[in-house]
């Protein structure tokens, strides 16, 4: 039951991984960001998030009633870190915003620090995630997962240079893609 839900969660990602990245090349057109919230890309990568994310928990909860958590402390305290900071982080640029409207850059806050504080924070849940349940059904979506989040920027970026021109360029010229320049 759980490698079925690991391959799932695997699946998801690994689909979103390969529109991203290869859609441009197959006439598919831009994956990530979405044009508009209609599109099928929109409504695709929600699905296979979906896919990649549930599967996940369900997993882990089967594995942590069976086995228990490895170093709850310190991976507890990073979930919650993360995650938390990732929702507070997604709500200061906009929900909107975080799936792929344009309605304004922002760069205060937060996000006058790094250009991506939400897939930072998310990874620091990720890691605590990973620290909870080390095992390998959970340690490679998770390793997919986290992937997706490097390299999302790098799709991200032409996209908002497209939108918002001078104000971005400036903006990613002072500030660092992740956490350090």
């Amino acid at each position: 039951m759980i490698w079925g839900l690991s391959a799932l969660s695997c699946l998801g990602f690994l689909i979103i991984l390969g529109l991203s990245f290869f859609g441009p090349y197959v006439g598919l057109g831009r994956y990530w960001p979405p044009e508009k919230t209609a599109s099928w890309q929109h409504q695709s990568f929600r699905a296979l998030f979906r896919l990649g994310l549930y599967p996940l928990l369900a997993a882990s909860a089967i594995l942590a009633r069976e086995v228990g958590f490895a170093w709850p402390w310190i991976g507890f305290a990073l979930v919650i870190l993360g995650f938390g900071c990732a929702l507070l982080f997604t709500g200061k640029l906009g929900w909107k915003q975080a799936f792929g409207a344009a309605e304004g850059l922002v760069s205060s806050a937060v996000y006058a620090y790094s250009r991506n504080p939400v897939y930072v924070a998310t990874l620091f849940g990720m890691l605590g995630w990973a620290v909870l349940l080390p095992t390998v059904a959970i340690l490679v979506p998770l390793l997919l997962w986290a992937v997706l989040y490097v390299l999302a920027p790098f799709l991200e970026e032409p996209w908002l240079e497209a939108q918002f021109g001078e104000e971005y360029i400036a903006y990613k010229a002072k500030t660092p893609r992740f956490i350090w320049k």
